[in-house]
């Protein structure tokens, strides 16, 4: 995609992003009706096929279904490249707007030129002009409005005229004609005048809204997710002399803006944020406020959720080395997390509670960061035993953390091997019908190693793997070190560096292009459950 030029105004450049997104879909549902209106007419054609005379039906019937394999065959195309290349844009606006001098041609071999000249095909005319200029903007209108006069210019004076008989009507002369010639051509600049209008009033509109919708120094653009209490926008920071940062912006939905207890947990997730510096660990860099609503300014990642990279994939999973890569990217921050010290260099024992899929940001460079620390716990709060309420994603949380016990990072490693299993086979690790049995499998459940849902993952990936998913948490991997060590041990296939990070790009470049293949179901929110009964847990 081409950067925005520099000199245009910042609603303008909002705008043309906007346009830009919208070229796959809109293009797409363009070809879709194109296609289904030229079926639609090669049958209508065959139905009238007595009125018009056979031969001219057939002739227009295998036109339409011509045109109307070539709307699939294009359809197809721009869909399996996720975009529209510039030439398919020019070869379909000399398309589209070549069809009625076609059909005028037929028109004149089989039944006149008197009869071509007052057909409906040729009232029709113009309408290619119009979404040309609507689709593309000013330059293409005018080429198709000039590509339509000349054909109808040529078509006339080279097939028609000299079929007319010498009697023939006066609006069938050709100064009448010169005449049509230039109001045909006349709906070019019109489309182009009347779409740069449309332009200009969304930019003002944009602009407009705009200024409502400025959180300080931070311009909000789409809406990257949402979850049970806040909303994640893509937002450029603008503080002033052009300087310009892209940024993620989190901020707290109307209903929780008087919420002390949320509000609370949200400033603590900014404060926590600040002081982390780590490759893999989102940055936090501002908290605001703005009229009346609590946000916090992030560092942007210009990629996808774990999660959205596994919906859109085939087979929804990776390959075993780019999950290698994530996990020893994901091993590195919470080595870092956990080892973090106070002021007297005492071990804070923070642990993150929340490692998920859709937790886990991922770069089209690359870079695995970890996201969300509004549940982080440290060893001196308050213990979870003495409420009733469990922080945390069902179906990702760890037997201990489930019943409400004292935790440490090991339950964040527990966490760390559902995503990676789910990663390597392409399903939810652990299953349930509500919360509560998505909290009990943790511990209720036996997980199978990797490679018997995916062969091909090796005994050594399988067993990694599946010593950070002991119930005990005695038993499991003792630190995300010890995992990151192990991990890196890998080779061959399944080496995390440098093929696991390749593969992990070349996996999100795809997922980009891909068209969504339905809801995100592992991008639930994370919420506070009622403790459940302890139960044997299962070996």
């Amino acid at each position: 995609m081409a950067a925005p030029t520099p000199s245009l105004s910042l609603p303008s450049r909002l705008l043309q992003d906007h346009l830009r997104q919208d070229v796959l879909p809109r293009e797409s549902s363009i070809f879709r009706f194109m296609g289904g209106l030229t079926a639609f007419c090669g049958v209508a054609v065959l139905l009238v096929g007595g009125i018009i005379g056979w031969a001219l039906s057939l002739c227009i019937a295998s036109l339409m279904a011509l045109l109307c394999l070539y709307y699939v065959c294009t359809l197809w195309l721009v869909r399996r490249r996720g975009g529209l290349p510039p030439v398919i844009q020019w070869v379909d606006t000399a398309v589209m707007v070549s069809i009625p001098a076609v059909v005028f041609a037929l028109d004149t071999l089989f039944n006149g030129a008197e009869y071509a000249l007052t057909t409906p095909p040729l009232v029709v005319w113009a309408a290619p002009i119009v979404v040309c200029s609507l689709r593309a903007g000013k330059r293409l209108a005018y080429v198709a409005a000039t590509l339509a006069a000349l054909e109808y210019l040529a078509l006339y004076f080279v097939l028609a005229l000299p079929r007319l008989p010498a009697d023939t009507l006066s609006t069938l002369t050709p100064p009448l004609i010169a005449f049509r010639a230039v109001f045909l051509f006349a709906y070019g600049p019109l489309t182009a005048t009347l779409a740069g209008h449309l332009v200009r009033k969304a930019e003002e509109t944009l602009r407009l809204i705009r200024e409502r919708d400025v959180m300080g120094k931070y311009l909000l653009h789409e809406r990257l997710g949402v979850g049970g209490m806040a909303e994640v926008f893509r937002a450029t920071y603008s503080p002033e002399g052009g300087f310009e940062k892209q940024v993620a912006v989190k901020r707290i939905l109307p209903a929780y803006t008087e919420n002390e207890k949320f509000l609370a947990m949200f400033r603590r997730e900014a404060e926590l944020g600040s002081r982390l510096i780590h490759p893999n660990i989102i940055q936090v860099l501002d908290l605001g406020r703005h009229q009346g609503t609590l946000f916090l300014a992030m560092e942007f990642v210009d990629g996808m959720p774990l999660s959205t990279l596994l919906q859109r994939l085939p087979g929804k999973r990776l390959p075993p080395a780019a999950v290698a890569y994530i996990g020893a990217e994901l091993a590195g921050a919470l080595t870092y997390l956990h080892g973090r010290t106070d002021a007297k260099g005492e071990p804070l024992g923070l642990v993150h509670r929340d490692v998920n899929p859709p937790n886990v940001l991922l770069s089209c460079i690359g870079e695995v960061k970890l996201s969300d620390f509004g549940i982080v716990r440290a060893r001196h709060e308050v213990p979870i035993t003495q409420g009733n309420d469990v922080k945390g994603k069902a179906g990702y949380m760890a037997p201990e953390q489930t019943y409400g016990q004292t935790i440490d990072g090991r339950a964040d490693l527990f966490a760390l091997g559902l995503t990676l299993h789910e990663a390597l086979t392409g399903r939810p690790t652990l299953y349930g019908e509500n919360e509560v049995a998505l909290m009990l499998a943790a511990s209720e459940q036996q997980v199978a190693p990797p490679s018997k849902l995916q062969p091909g993952i090796s005994s050594v990936l399988d067993a990694i793997i599946m010593g950070l998913l002991h119930p005990e948490a005695a038993q499991r991997t003792p630190s995300a070190e010890v995992l990151q060590r192990q991990l890196l041990v890998l080779a061959g296939d399944e080496a995390p560096y440098p093929q696991g990070r390749q593969l992990l790009v070349e996996a999100v470049r795809q997922a980009r292009n891909a068209p969504p293949s339905g809801p995100d179901i592992s991008a639930a929110p994370t919420v506070s459950f009622e403790r459940p009964q302890r139960r044997s847990w299962a070996g």
